[in-house]
């Protein structure tokens, strides 16, 4: 706190916490990921949970020792320091995230590039049960269920911690990343272009093995990268709203899924 104090760093959550008609009737506990990879990694995610525990509408509760990661995609700089946090609120969750951005933005966030360096990342993971599909708003987070270094501290603080949609704990969704060789069903996709991919990606990960979108099978990985959902309740990986091409939202949920974080200290 006394760093924050130095800093000359202020909450500005005024035109949240004034909204008290538009806020949530009861809190609701949260999951929030925290990531950075430029300056002083720790002392900023130590300063962003002062910011955060000065707000009368967000208590602090249990977070996950750091973990270091590989970076995805080839702009995004050295590896990251990552760590989750639980919270409660009685913010809603547009609320909730306009707080996370403002700290964000006051611990030197500049958003320039998608997957690019950052000093700060804070993501919504979760709002207790609440499903959100809105403009800039998707809650549960929806790389919640393939990021390595998201997953692997969740477990550490909650193995057991169920996603509202998919009805999967924590644990069991690590898991199923962990099958070798990886099963992987492209949905939304010809054959061909299908078979064009996984030319290119195999070389990279030669442990994914792609099948036929028709098979079913419970091992296999659903990945989404065109095409309409038909099913909100199939557990998917949806990487529609990822930056860049086909191949590069592959090649990142890719090293998403095998990197294993290490687990460097506790927080």
């Amino acid at each position: 706190m006394a760093r924050l104090v130095q800093s000359g760093l202020q909450p500005t959550f005024e035109s949240l916490t004034t909204e008290s008609s538009q806020a949530a009737s009861s809190s609701g506990h949260c999951w929030v990921s925290f990531g950075g990879n430029v300056g002083d990694v720790k002392a900023t995610f130590d300063a962003a949970l002062a910011l955060l525990s000065l707000h009368c509408q967000i208590q602090l509760q249990q977070r996950s020792g750091l973990y270091c990661s590989t970076p995805m995609g080839t702009q995004a700089g050295s590896p990251f320091l990552n760590s989750i946090c639980g919270l409660t609120t009685q913010l809603t969750p547009r609320q909730l995230l306009c707080a996370l951005q403002s700290v964000e933005t006051q611990l030197g966030r500049v958003r320039e590039i998608c997957w690019g360096p950052r000093t700060l990342d804070l993501d919504l993971l979760s709002y207790g049960t609440a499903v959100v599909d809105e403009s800039n708003l998707v809650v549960p987070h929806p790389a919640l269920t393939y990021r390595r270094f998201v997953l692997d501290p969740l477990v550490e603080v909650d193995a057991e911690w169920r996603h509202p949609q998919y009805a999967q704990t924590t644990q069991q969704m690590l898991e199923r990343l962990q099958v070798r060789p990886l099963a992987v069903r492209l949905l939304g996709m010809p054959p061909e272009q299908i078979e064009a991919l996984a030319t290119l990606v195999i070389p990279k990960f030669p442990e994914v093995q792609f099948v036929s979108a028709e098979d079913c099978t419970n091992s296999a990985l659903p990945i989404r990268l065109s095409g309409c959902r038909q099913d909100n309740d199939q557990f998917e990986i949806d990487l529609r709203r990822s930056p860049g091409d086909r191949l590069e939202k592959l090649l990142a949920a890719f090293t998403a899924i095998f990197d294993t974080p290490l687990r460097v200290s506790d927080w």
